[in-house]
């Protein structure tokens, strides 16, 4: 037997797949052990879940296919795949689930102030992930620093 496959379409079709299984749905254990009055995610909170979800089933299979592939190989192959799956399952794209998010909840820490009257133009999708990815970076860095100053509440 052959795990061996073709990490394009096919690959996109399977990340895609898991994303539709209502039975792989990771937040859900999260979501139960939840404090009184967080009944419910947000739909960006929800949507990071299911891309990061993606992205790791993007990863293993990219990894089980050729497990001698580089690292940087298997993240642009992951990612590559997730991009075309998430095009075809989600309807909103990352700027305006942000936007959104944003708006009904008020900024957070690390956020710039508004610019002055500069009117939003809405990015395109490829764009609109690699943004959200230098988000979760710096988001990342800031999580490290403060564990490391002990002000992670």
């Amino acid at each position: 037997m052959s795990f061996v496959f073709d990490p394009s379409p096919d690959l996109a079709r399977q990340v895609r797949s898991a994303l539709e299984d209502e039975a792989a749905q990771p937040l859900n254990e999260v979501q139960r052990r939840a404090p009184a009055g967080c009944d419910y995610f947000s739909e960006l909170e929800a949507s990071i879940g299911e891309w990061s979800f993606g992205y790791g089933v993007a990863w293993a299979l990219a990894r089980a296919s050729d497990p001698m592939l580089p690292s940087s190989a298997v993240a642009r192959i992951a990612e590559a795949a997730v991009d075309d799956a998430w095009r075809l399952f989600s309807d909103q794209g990352w700027t305006a689930l942000m936007a959104e998010d944003r708006a009904q909840r008020g900024p957070v820490d690390g956020d710039e102030p508004p610019a002055e009257a500069a009117p939003q133009v809405e990015a395109e999708p490829a764009s609109d992930l690699g943004e959200f990815m230098a988000m979760v970076g710096r988001s990342r860095a800031r999580r490290q620093q403060q564990r490391a100053t002990g002000t992670d509440g």
